[in-house]
């Protein structure tokens, strides 16, 4: 069917489906919380583009150990073979989208696709002759009918204010399959332009998406949802949608392992004891929902002492001493410097004596914004 009118998706958005997209911003906020230094950072982000580049090949069947794409990636081969230079195009066809990035997306970067993955491939090669077993290849141009549904789903893509960008993605990724493009790479232009899209909209993680490592550990589930040797055949819209969305969901689960191991030795967390374990694993989840004090307000202690009391509720001076072995003198006047500030109250007396997050009493409101969220959502709810 010609699509005359601007795409208009007919899915259904749920609840997991936020969830996803509610992950993918926390995500963000755990990595900035986290500070890992320039160099991982720069090494997670080339594993990554390891990682699309293999997987992306891998699903049309162009296996090329990944030893092999990880020299390619770093330059420290040259491509030899139409496997290993498959794959140093479809790293020159990201590149080119990086570089278009704060464009529009169109028609034009389909032929320039094209033109990468599939004309540079085969036709400039030096082992290219009359009896060449890869044999070279035409430009092939969009059918009318094509060109028109890629226009109407541009459209949506371009002007649509509507779904979250992360749904958009998946919206366009399956679109591109169900659509007859070029006789081949259609799997490898709807990955690039799904993560030329996330990558526009800031949603690719710091470069540390690879959504292609979960195309290829689900392919079989996959495949059932397209099918390029049947132009005409139609998949069920809302399936392709739920399925994209819970292959985004491992992807998120994947970086977060990574990220909290990255953070597990940050923290020397194997030569933690029990609780102070059941702290840090806090702190990663929960900590950067305390909003950055300067030091000269607070200092590092003190900002752990807050993470402790929020997860806990409430702690006693004795306890932390242990936990940061120190003297109590020294707890007790972080405590002394909290109370001031109104970011910790006294509940009990003597022996049972504890130090609780301060929900109410807010004499100094310039500090206000230190407390986390959901101590602001408490002061809301006791204020109604």
């Amino acid at each position: 069917m010609i699509l005359t009118n601007k795409h208009e998706p007919t899915i259904l958005i749920e609840e997991l489906h936020w969830q996803s997209c509610r992950l993918q911003d926390e995500l963000v906020k755990i990595y900035e919380f986290i500070d890992l230094p320039e160099k991982i950072k720069a090494i997670e982000q080339q594993n990554s583009t390891i990682l699309r580049a293999y997987y992306a090949n891998a699903l049309t069947h162009n296996i090329v150990d990944i030893k092999t794409v990880k020299y390619i990636v770093s330059g420290n081969i040259k491509p030899k073979g139409i496997n290993e230079r498959t794959v140093e195009h479809y790293l020159k066809a990201e590149q080119y989208l990086g570089s278009v990035v704060s464009e529009p997306l169109s028609i034009q970067m389909l032929y320039q696709l094209q033109k990468i993955l599939i004309l540079d491939l085969y036709n400039n090669r030096e082992d290219i002759n009359l009896f060449s077993a890869n044999a070279t290849r035409l430009p092939e141009k969009l059918s009318p009918t094509a060109e028109m549904e890629l226009e109407s789903l541009f459209e949506f893509m371009n002007h649509d204010d509507e779904f979250h960008p992360i749904i958009q993605s998946w919206i366009l990724h399956f679109r591109l399959l169900n659509i007859r493009l070029f006789s081949e790479c259609t799997i490898k232009i709807a990955s690039l332009l799904q993560h030329f899209w996330l990558k526009k909209k800031g949603m690719d993680v710091f470069g540390l998406l690879s959504i292609e490592h979960e195309l290829y550990a689900n392919k079989n589930e996959y495949q059932n949802f397209w099918d390029d040797q049947h132009p005409d055949f139609i998949a069920d819209q809302q399936q392709q949608f739920d399925f994209g969305m819970e292959l985004y969901g491992m992807q998120l689960d994947r970086l977060k392992n990574l990220l909290r191991s990255y953070f597990r030795k940050q923290v020397d967390f194997e030569k933690l004891n029990a609780r102070q374990k059941n702290i840090m694993n806090y702190v990663f989840e929960r900590g950067y929902k305390l909003k950055e004090i300067d030091d000269s307000v607070l200092n590092k202690r003190q900002k752990l002492i807050m993470y402790i009391i929020q997860n806990r509720g409430f702690i006693s001076t004795k306890e932390l001493v242990s936990e940061f072995d120190c003297n109590r003198k020294t707890i007790q006047r972080d405590f002394t410097e909290l109370t001031e500030q109104n970011l910790v109250k006294v509940i009990g007396k003597g022996a049972g004596l504890r130090y609780a997050v301060n929900l109410t009493e807010r004499k100094h409101e310039s500090l206000a914004k230190y407390q986390s969220s959901w101590v602001e959502d408490e002061i809301a709810i006791e204020q109604i």
